[in-house]
């Protein structure tokens, strides 16, 4: 199956998206932040294990931006889960964000790196450009 270049650059940039919109939830619904500390935890904690996201879209197959965001969205919710669902365990401040940094960005390279083989295997590729 071959999936247009145009498509796939819209599929990969609305994963990145989503993965903003998730920390847009935890930030809003959890944290009660404002416009200004959500944009300063995504460029702390969000943006690093979105780089291989986003460089993905400058790639042969942009389609590995939604494997390296698929692998880094279970950390998002695994921090709302620690700092909002759990009741607390006690010990000082969350340092789940911490996590989401360092496990994160591993995720995500594996994720966008995975996906290339993945779409191979199902007989799925991206049109050249042009």
């Amino acid at each position: 199956m071959l999936i247009s270049r145009r498509q796939a650059l819209i599929t990969g940039m609305t994963a990145i998206a989503l993965i903003i919109a998730l920390q847009a939830f935890n930030s809003v619904g959890c944290y009660g932040h404002t416009l200004l500390t959500f944009v300063q935890v995504v460029g702390m904690f969000v943006l690093v294990p979105l780089l291989p996201a986003l460089v993905s879209l400058l790639t042969a197959n942009p389609l590995r931006a939604v494997g390296a965001c698929l692998l880094f969205a279970p950390w998002l919710v695994l921090a709302y889960y620690t700092d909002c669902v759990r009741p607390y365990q006690g010990g000082g401040a969350s340092m789940i964000y911490v996590a989401v940094l360092m496990w994160g960005t591993p995720c995500a390279i594996i994720g966008a790196l995975l996906t290339g083989p993945a779409m191979r295997l199902l007989g799925m590729s991206v049109a050249p450009r042009r």
